[in-house]
């Protein structure tokens, strides 16, 4: 199986089912990524092709001996994120917006599983920053520990160290809310 790194090469010097491949690897880990923190379809699907625009503009700037092509991807996906919360467009910690209140389940998902999804959103948000970006990171967008800890900037032990408290904190608040 051919890595990303290699994919990404290939798509430098012009092959663009190499992209192509990369596309798929990545969209739904990058979708994931940026909806469990926006609670938006729509803006989730415009900055992950966002993060697509700028990896394919940019390959030439990826060094695959500082970072592997996934964590080098979710640092730009994670730059655009902080970019649009700072922008006001959501903040993190906000109420569920009216716009996911009126959201229908996604296809084949029942009453019961988009109710759960609707409270670990809330669960999440009441974590702070950093701690509810590891979790998204390692459980919603599928990254190892070495990965988010490349794309925040961490070590290793400090995203375990992350990891550990956010889910000590989110378990509290998933029991306090009745979700056992």
């Amino acid at each position: 199986m051919i890595s990303l790194e290699e994919l990404a090469q290939e798509a430098a010097e012009g092959d663009k089912g190499a992209f192509a491949r990369i596309y798929e690897a990545l969209l739904e880990p990058l979708y994931r990524y940026f909806y469990w923190n926006l609670s938006s379809r729509e803006e989730a699907e415009d900055l992950t092709q966002e993060v697509f625009v700028r990896c394919l503009t940019h390959l030439d700037a990826f060094d695959r001996r500082k970072a592997s092509f996934k964590s080098w991807a979710f640092r730009i996906a994670h730059n655009l994120l902080v970019d649009n919360l700072r922008r006001g467009r959501r903040r993190a910690g906000e109420e569920i917006s009216a716009e996911l209140e009126s959201d229908q389940p996604a296809v084949g998902e029942s009453l019961e599983e988009e109710e759960r999804r609707r409270a670990l959103r809330e669960c999440l948000l009441e974590l702070p920053s950093l701690q509810r970006q590891v979790l998204i990171m390692k459980y919603f967008a599928d990254m190892g520990n070495e990965e988010v800890a490349r794309v925040l900037g961490k070590t290793t032990g400090a995203v375990n160290a992350l990891q550990h408290r956010a889910l000590r904190k989110l378990g509290g608040v998933l029991d306090e809310r009745g979700w056992h």
